[in-house]
């Protein structure tokens, strides 16, 4: 018979380990990407890293833990100045997301599960066999950009008068970067129509939060080496992003918070390089968005992390895989409960038989006890006592 300790201790261990103390795996891409997309990016995004950090992608953020070792520390949520910073106390000026509000309390529970987790980037689930069976079609290379000439003295100190910030791509650089870091308000299309001598050698170009409407097209369309453009949080809709749609080298495009409709989306079919999509908080649906992916290899399209069909995809994917939890644990349950009925047959059966056993016991000890009380023998006849 097997041993009611030993068989009762299996039960806790097999039967009720993986429901109760399971951890819920948290996906980088799926779970903490979002939160630093709406709480970080504006300020340690693609375009702008304050700081050195920037954390749009698994490979920026791994970069920057390299070179400041305790940014990320796997494992070890509270020595991970990334973790730390979330949680200062609100009037800590090195407190993140500064000035704004506080990560709500279950975004910081995530990326403190993330980096206890072991703070891994790629994700942990087993591709679909739908997935597997269907190979994306792969992505065309993209075209190498001309050397560029550089620009004139008289073209950058133009443009420098409009408020625009004019700087090169990286240090020697004919590539050049333009923004209005302090004057978007202030920023038309006749602005823009301004910045048009240089244009020959503008790869990056930030109008984000200007004043800019469709009548921009028309400056932009001669933007023929753009690389990367910042339209988000402007007026500008379908009519200046099919001015785009052309465009050879546009890798980038950030549609945030405009009036793009799925208009722009279906005109950016024709776009050769465009890798990256954003139209976050827009008209564009969830459909057009992917049929635009599914016609463009390669390219990502960002409808944000509340949009209602990525909320939809997203919940559907979490249900399927509480589901499947959930019955494996329906199954571990069900055998701790035949374990427990096995354990509860065994430990009567031991019950039984030692009343057994102990009965047996008394049986023997009852002839010893009448011999010991038996009277002596009577003296023979004659004999004295």
């Amino acid at each position: 018979m097997r041993s009611f300790p030993r068989l009762f201790a299996s039960l806790l261990f097999v039967g009720f380990t993986p429901v109760a103390m399971a951890e819920t795996s948290v996906d980088f891409a799926k779970d903490v990407a979002p939160i630093f997309e709406a709480h970080c990016y504006s300020c340690h995004g693609e375009s702008k890293g304050l700081g050195g950090l920037k954390l749009h992608t698994a490979e920026e953020i791994e970069a920057a833990a390299e070179k400041k070792g305790d940014l990320l520390i796997a494992g070890k949520p509270d020595e991970s100045e990334l973790y730390e910073r979330l949680v200062l106390p609100e009037d800590d000026r090195k407190r993140m997301p500064k000035g704004a509000d506080p990560l709500a309390e279950k975004d910081i529970e995530t990326i403190k599960q993330w980096i206890a987790g072991g703070a891994e980037f790629a994700t942990a689930e087993a591709p679909a066999a739908e997935a597997m069976d269907e190979k994306p079609a792969e992505a065309a290379p993209l075209p190498e950009r001309p050397e560029l000439e550089p620009a004139s003295p008289d073209a950058i100190a133009a443009a420098e008068e409009t408020g625009a910030l004019v700087i090169p791509l990286y240090s020697g650089s004919n590539e050049l970067r333009v923004s209005f870091p302090s004057s978007r308000d202030q920023v038309t299309d006749e602005t823009v129509a301004k910045l048009v001598p240089l244009a020959g050698q503008v790869v990056e170009l930030d109008l984000s939060g200007t004043k800019i409407t469709d009548a921009v097209a028309e400056s932009l369309k001669e933007f023929k080496y753009l690389d990367t453009l910042h339209l988000e949080k402007t007026e500008v809709g379908d009519a200046a992003v099919s001015a785009l749609a052309d465009m050879t080298y546009l890798n980038y495009l950030n549609l945030h918070s405009t009036k793009a409709t799925d208009a722009s989306l279906e005109a950016l079919k024709s776009a050769p390089s465009l890798r990256k999509l954003y139209v976050w908080q827009t008209a564009a649906s969830y459909d057009a968005a992917k049929a635009l992916e599914k016609a463009t290899p390669g390219l990502a399209v960002n409808l944000g992390w509340d949009h209602p069909g990525v909320v939809r995809e997203r919940l559907t994917k979490e249900l399927t895989r509480v589901e499947e939890q959930q019955a494996e644990a329906t199954k571990t349950v069900e055998e701790a409960k035949k374990m427990l009925e096995t354990a509860e047959a065994d430990q009567k059966s031991a019950s039984d038989r030692a009343a057994e056993i102990k009965k047996q016991l008394e049986e023997l000890d009852k002839p010893a006890a009448k011999k010991e009380e038996a009277p002596a023998d009577k003296p023979a006849e004659g004999e004295t006592a």
